[in-house]
């Protein structure tokens, strides 16, 4: 497929990075400096001109695209490039990067034939809220064709696999001393591993409860250092739910535009973050969670760690930068993707998936999720299907609550839903076994 990028920022040098090993990839930047590093390392077209200026897009007339992806840190300006990009080029679909969730409440993306919309800092701000119902967990992802969820959780205490799986609840991978590998029956649950669980709300909260009993049973005092773009969202989703949040910001100004935003919804506190006395003074030691979401991974983790200082269990850093994603882990800090991992992840998973198939990563992208409705007309009813015969994946039937081992040839029903984990580094062979059912 011929794909366009628009912006040669973080988010689309990785994306570049990404997709050119499949793809002919163009991307479009009048930062001349980011597109000779991309030409330096990669295989790609480099167009040097403004997005925002239909001459840009003059020399690429000459063929049709099979995809408009629009990047920059600007709204205004990946909404005029699209919008350029749909009356001076033939391009079928369209990606976009937002940071104002009003444009997902707008007409705006049909008024511009957006395939698809992405809101990095909100989905962000989810990925922080959705902890709120699973307090004991790292992390939780959602999904649109089934109820269960997918939760990672700290071990504290090791445990043979019989004790940990049911039928309503699997193990799909294991992170330890930086490994991730996904279990067989014969792995033994080791203290400090963590765990990743697909299953059913109730009995997973119930099963984190017994796995990590150092973590907060209810979360209702929340501190937050921050106030950027990033911290105010996560502060406005926060503060829907019937909890004491405090915010605190260094820049009095950022401070002033917080409480402009959040109202009388959130206690904004303007002071230096190195101040250990504000501890005591804001009485932040007594909070159920901790979140550090400056754009500074380095200054996250300083805040994280003064916390866990003063007994504060659950600390939560936002991960801006991969590399610090292991060191985050490693001491004892709840990771959630940054604004630009999410807006990239988001980007390929959407590119990935398709009306039939579903793809999702996890565990810093080295875990990978697919999955397959089977609907009423589906060509695999009435017929059996093989499993996936290779190693390093575990794939499952659900229906409705149970979750079924898929590891021999069997038959499924309207509203069953095949689901496989496995490693990122086995995406093609898991897409064809799951395309081919």
């Amino acid at each position: 497929m011929d794909i366009i990028i628009a912006g040669a920022g973080g988010v689309g040098f990785r994306l570049a990075e990404t997709l050119c090993s499949k793809h002919n990839v163009t991307v479009i930047d009048k930062n001349e400096d980011a597109l000779n590093r991309l030409q330096e390392s990669i295989d790609i077209l480099a167009i040097a001109g403004n997005i925002e200026d239909p001459k840009t897009y003059q020399m690429l007339t000459d063929k049709d695209y099979g995809l408009f992806i629009a990047v920059t840190d600007i709204d205004e300006a990946n909404i005029i490039s699209t919008l350029i990009a749909e009356e001076t080029i033939e391009v079928k679909d369209k990606i976009i990067r937002l940071k104002n969730d009003f444009f997902a409440k707008s007409s705006i993306g049909e008024k511009l034939g957006i395939s698809a919309s992405v809101f990095p800092f909100s989905i962000s701000a989810t990925s922080v809220e959705a902890l709120l119902d699973f307090p004991k967990a790292n992390n939780v992802k959602s999904f649109s064709n089934f109820t269960q969820k997918l939760i990672s959780v700290r071990a504290q205490s090791s445990l043979s696999y019989d004790e940990v799986i049911s039928d309503t609840i699997k193990i799909t991978g294991i992170e330890r001393d930086k490994n991730f590998f996904i279990p067989n029956s014969y792995e033994n649950i080791q203290k400090n591993d963590l765990i990743y669980l697909f299953g059913g709300e109730r009995d997973i909260k119930e099963l984190c409860a017994a796995l990590e009993p150092e973590m907060p049973d209810e979360i209702k005092n929340i501190a937050i250092f921050g106030a950027d773009v990033l911290g105010v969202e996560i502060a406005m989703q926060l503060s829907k739910h019937n909890i004491n949040i405090k915010l605190m910001e260094k820049d009095l100004k950022r401070c002033e535009n917080a409480s402009d935003v959040l109202q009388e919804n959130v206690a904004v506190i303007n002071s230096k973050y190195g101040d250990y006395q504000l501890f005591k003074d804001e009485g932040l030691k007594n909070a159920d969670m901790l979140i550090a979401s400056t754009k500074n991974d380095e200054e996250n983790i300083i805040k994280c760690l003064e916390a866990k200082e003063y007994g504060i269990k659950k600390v939560v850093a936002i991960n801006n930068d991969i590399k610090h994603y292991y060191l985050m882990h490693k001491l004892g800090i709840i990771t959630v993707r940054g604004p630009k991992t999410n807006a990239y992840y988001s980007i390929l998973e959407k590119i990935s998936s398709n009306s039939l198939i579903s793809q999702r990563q996890y565990c810093g992208g080295k875990g990978i999720l697919l999955s397959r409705k089977i609907l009423k007309d589906s060509i695999l009813l009435d017929t059996k299907i093989s499993p996936y015969k290779k190693d390093d994946a575990c794939a499952f039937v659900v229906r409705e609550d149970k979750i079924q081992m898929f590891d021999e040839s069997r038959n499924v029903e309207v509203g069953d839903v095949v689901v496989i984990f496995g490693l990122i580094k086995n995406e093609e062979s898991l897409k064809k076994w799951i395309s081919s059912l």
